[in-house]
């Protein structure tokens, strides 16, 4: 479903990405590790489309990604959302999704329902929580019926009801077929959710795990890199 292969990316003489490989196969949850400034939002914006590589290739259900093309079937939660403070929520999903030929008509309310934004549909965005605009944002993600899901902390800001909701929803996306790829910095929440796990180091993945079946994966991360990142 998602294959990321040899992808590099620099700024200027700054390189982040120095060849990452990466595969996520349909109905699989991996969970992406690195400590802040790694390159795990980089690479995530070049799978979507969003920032273009300095080399190598991302293929999405057998169709190689473009620089400044997004993918059809990938839904995203990157960074924050350009919501519109005087549009309700509705009304935001609604602009969007008249955007994505082929989203059917009852698609917008059928995500804000899943995200259990539906009592706050109608309100102006600018009146959300941080927790409601995360809500909104996934739901948002969710609007294509994504064949691959790319959640960048999506657990960032809400409280715990909300992050079970958001790995139940998760967990049912992999189960109908998805693909997803999520980062994050709390180990024991990507624990909950994930079924691998990856660790970005360095501009490389340092290392795979392609179960997470008695491993301790918080351990496994400190053992590969120290408190200034650089490689033990």
């Amino acid at each position: 479903m998602l294959e990321v292969k040899e992808v590099k990316k620099k700024y200027g003489k700054n390189v982040v990405l120095r060849g990452v490989d990466l595969t996520v196969g349909k109905g699989r949850i991996c969970g992406l590790l690195g400590l802040n400034g790694e390159g795990k939002s980089t690479l995530m914006k070049i799978i979507c489309g969003l920032s273009f590589a300095n080399g190598g290739e991302v293929i999405v259900c057998g169709k190689k990604v473009g620089d400044g093309e997004a993918p059809e079937n990938v839904g995203a939660m990157i960074e924050d959302p350009a919501f519109y403070g005087s549009l309700t929520g509705r009304q935001n999903l609604e602009y969007f999704a008249s955007l994505c030929p082929g989203v059917p008509a009852d698609r917008v309310d059928k995500v804000l329902s899943v995200v259990g934004v539906g009592a706050k549909a109608d309100a102006l965005y600018k009146t959300y929580s941080l927790g409601m605009k995360r809500r909104l944002y996934f739901a948002f993600a969710l609007l294509k019926k994504p064949e691959v899901l790319i959640l960048d902390e999506p657990f960032n800001g809400v409280d715990p009801v909300s992050v079970k909701l958001f790995e139940d929803v998760i967990k049912a996306m992999a189960a109908d077929g998805c693909a997803v790829l999520i980062s994050g910095h709390i180990i024991a929440e990507l624990m909950n959710v994930c079924d691998s796990a990856a660790i970005l180091d360095g501009g490389v993945i340092r290392a795979y795990y392609d179960s997470l079946e008695g491993i301790d994966l918080n351990a496994e991360f400190l053992s590969l890199v120290s408190n200034s990142g650089d490689v033990r």
